[in-house]
């Protein structure tokens, strides 16, 4: 057997042709290996996604109730919202007119100072005339029943003081002079 070049070239060739064949067989096991693997993680994945999905659907429901019950109690505030509206409106005419009513009053009261001091004064001597006024109470003891019963005196009825007399001090008369003829009358001086 005599080996020629074109046999050489042909085991050549065989060889590589193996060797090829071995590393193409390690590369696609690899692959298999690692297709293997991807198709695993994706269904975990799947498995994990459908998870997820079902409970992002719940959350989805839970949270759509909870804005129809927001949107339940908002209408049920909404009349209480314009009622503390009306208030506070009301409110603040209320203060408007008490401000205004006691700036009148300030006003009023700086314009009548002497007449506001005469009334107190007037009230301050009508409460000294009720206070000496007053009924006494007297205590009378009965001896049967050896208890102690207050009675009250009959009340004072005021009488009518007499009239002051006329002084020339208090009363000052006019000139004769200065009264016009029409009330003077017919008198012959």
């Amino acid at each position: 057997m005599e080996i020629t070049l074109g046999g050489i070239a042909g085991l050549v060739a065989a060889i590589a042709f193996v060797v090829l064949v071995i590393f193409l067989a390690r590369v696609l096991g690899a692959a298999s290996k690692t297709l293997n693997n991807v198709a695993n993680t994706t269904a975990g994945l799947e498995r994990q996604l459908d998870g997820i999905m079902m409970e992002t659907t719940a959350l989805l429901h839970k949270t759509n109730r909870l804005v129809d019950t927001i949107e339940e109690k908002t209408e049920l505030l909404a009349p209480v919202a314009n009622s503390i509206e009306e208030l506070g409106t009301s409110l603040n005419k209320v203060t408007d007119s008490v401000r205004t009513v006691s700036d009148t009053v300030a006003g009023a009261a700086d314009t009548n100072k002497e007449q506001i001091a005469q009334a107190v004064r007037w009230g301050s001597v009508a409460v000294e005339l009720f206070k000496k006024n007053k009924p006494a109470e007297t205590t009378v003891q009965n001896h049967s029943t050896a208890t102690t019963t207050v009675e009250k005196k009959p009340r004072r009825r005021f009488r009518k003081k007499a009239e002051t007399p006329v002084t020339p001090e208090v009363v000052s008369v006019p000139d004769v002079e200065s009264i016009p003829d029409e009330l003077k009358g017919d008198r012959k001086s």
